[in-house]
């Protein structure tokens, strides 16, 4: 985790926060490295697509076209990321489904709520059932060690809306 908060099936940076080495000879410029950007998988799809300048599907697509990027900008993101982790079914509903739990870390620390959004330096995490709120800045605070969310409620309240209307419109 490079000493980031978090790990592995945890939605603290730790567990989200991937190196990502592209190479492309002619496009992507060499030995460039952007350490601004935030780059989420589901910007993959429409990045390709215009990177092979074929048009996208009809629809909505949660993530966005950063070929921009890829070419050497350090272009910030126009949408918010969101991130959902785990759901543990009851007992009951899990053996009739056979669906299994999902592993969640044993460290205190590094153990999130299962919701979270990063827009800008900005990144929020709640629990689905809107307890357990937390907000970081980022960019003073990588290893989010200082919730913000009593000292900022306007952006709390705002990316705490976002994130759980995003989480209803989930299966």
């Amino acid at each position: 985790t490079g000493g980031l908060r978090g790990m592995k099936w945890s939605l603290y940076e730790g567990g989200l926060r991937t190196p990502l080495l592209a190479r492309w000879p002619g496009v992507i410029p060499a030995a460039t490295v952007n350490e601004t950007t935030v780059v989420g998988a589901v910007d993959f799809f429409p990045t390709l697509a215009a990177f092979a300048k074929i048009p996208l599907p009809e629809g909505k697509f949660d993530g966005e076209d950063l070929t921009a990027v890829f070419r050497g900008a350090t272009t910030p993101r126009t949408r918010p990321l969101f991130w959902e982790y785990g759901r543990q079914p009851s007992s009951d509903e899990g053996k009739a489904k056979g669906v299994r739990a999902f592993p969640y870390p044993n460290e205190a620390n590094a153990k999130s709520p299962n919701v979270a959004v990063r827009e800008g330096d900005w990144k929020l995490l709640v629990n689905a059932d809107g307890t357990r709120t937390e907000l970081y800045d980022l960019r003073a605070d990588r290893n989010e060690s200082r919730n913000l969310a009593a000292e900022q409620p306007e952006v709390t309240a705002r990316l705490r809306a976002a994130a759980l209307a995003w989480r209803q419109t989930l299966p």
